[in-house]
């Protein structure tokens, strides 16, 4: 089968989301399948990974040197994603690069979303609309603002008037278009059919998933000699909080729960800081608790050498306000140690899983020590058993059969 991805973030960076849809495609080549990726990767950025040149990567301005990807925060959707539509529907003009299915992630493909629905309304014979489309959702505007009230947090002015507007309209075009909806939790499915009143016929749960050949746990060996290049000591309990330091993920909550923990729990983050202001206000906390010496900052880690960080923890903590279903959570478990956060909910079979009760540091604190003297027992054969790339790879395969099904039949889904 011939794919077409279209997805904002590919690797590298390998932050953020981008490692989900590079592993998918990987493990879908595996299973045999084409796969061609429309992603908004500039050439400055260096070579994207390509899996050994098997997957097609189509660039939108050919060899621009420009050196962004969006000139700011916020305005991805009136300048990238517009750029994306012109070149997708350019590419779709020739014969040679016919696809089976169309695979979107997310908000990225709003126009190319209105496009097939200007055709679906006013000229449903086009060429455009005989190649099914998959839509990916990792979340939803709707679920997130209401989780954005409830926590009291402020959106951005260009995220408030332009970003989340044009999302939340690529999210319902999306669900009224899509011939299969895929959703990585319930959590998310549930949002979907509360605020957007989506077809439950045409949608699929599909979790994110994990490479075990990647994440696995390490020997004591190996764990002790990362500590030491760390800077920590064996005997320490580390705590281990991966992915961009934002406001929702609230970092500062793992940062100021040091204080209400013994000195020899530490911290390890591990990922970028997209916010200065955000940066300064996690400082401030950390000067004023005195806590400079219980904390390792690691920058962006390429995906290939996240797997250290989690074998040299004891715990991973994400207390966000919502997710989908993080990546990071799962990569944690795959690693052998425990897990605990909010916002998310993991398969009830697998072991050494916690939810917080609540995000307050000290909740956080008392949560992390109860966990870490339990020694929780983490089953990670069954971890890469249901979450393997593989599986979801496979999972994959019956919806794409299901949009092909029903076209055949000339069905609506």
């Amino acid at each position: 089968m011939k794919i077409l991805r279209i997805i904002y973030d590919w690797p590298p960076p390998s932050d953020g989301l981008a490692p989900h849809p590079y592993e998918l495609s990987k493990a879908q080549i595996d299973l045999g399948h084409e796969v061609s990726v429309f992603s908004a990767r500039w050439p400055r950025q260096g070579p994207p990974a390509d899996y050994s040149g098997k997957i097609k990567l189509i660039h939108f301005l050919g060899n621009s040197s420009l050196p962004f990807r969006t000139p700011a925060q916020g305005l991805m959707l009136v300048t990238v994603a517009p750029l994306l539509f012109f070149r997708y529907w350019f590419w779709r003009l020739k014969k040679s690069n016919s696809v089976d299915v169309i695979h979107s992630h997310g908000h990225f493909a709003l126009w190319i979303y209105l496009y097939r629905y200007f055709l679906r309304k006013f000229y449903k014979r086009a060429k455009e609309l005989r190649t099914p489309l998959v839509v990916h959702f990792h979340n939803t505007v709707a679920g997130r603002f209401e989780a954005m009230n409830k926590s009291g947090k402020e959106l951005k002015y260009l995220t408030e008037k332009i970003d989340w507007p044009l999302a939340r309209l690529s999210d319902e075009t999306a669900v009224k278009i899509a011939d299969a909806c895929i959703f990585v939790s319930l959590d998310v499915f549930n949002e979907a059919k509360k605020h957007y009143n989506v077809d439950a016929k045409k949608c699929f749960i599909l979790e994110s998933g994990v490479n075990p050949d990647l994440f696995k746990p390490t020997t004591i060996e190996e764990k002790d000699k990362t500590r030491k290049d760390l800077g920590l000591d064996p005997k320490d309990v580390v705590i281990l909080h991966h992915g961009a330091m934002i406001d929702r993920k609230n970092t500062h909550c793992v940062v100021e729960a040091l204080k209400y923990l013994p000195p020899h729990y530490k911290l390890l983050l591990v990922g970028p800081w997209p916010d200065s202001k955000y940066r300064q206000t996690v400082d401030l906390i950390i000067e004023e608790n005195r806590l400079s010496k219980r904390i390792v900052f690691v920058g962006y880690t390429p995906n290939e050498e996240v797997p250290i960080a989690y074998q040299a923890s004891d715990i991973f903590v994400l207390p966000s306000s919502w997710e989908g279903l993080p990546k990071v959570a799962v990569q944690g478990l795959a690693c052998g140690i425990p897990v605990l956060g909010s916002a998310f909910k993991i398969d009830d079979s697998v072991s050494g899983v916690f939810y917080l009760h609540d995000t307050k540091p000290e909740t956080i604190a008392r949560q992390i020590k109860e966990i870490i003297e339990g020694r929780p027992f983490v089953d990670v054969d069954l971890v890469s058993r249901i979450y393997s790339w593989r599986q979801r790879a496979l999972q994959l395969n019956k919806v794409y059969d299901f949009v092909s099904t029903a076209r055949s039949k000339n069905t609506r889904i």
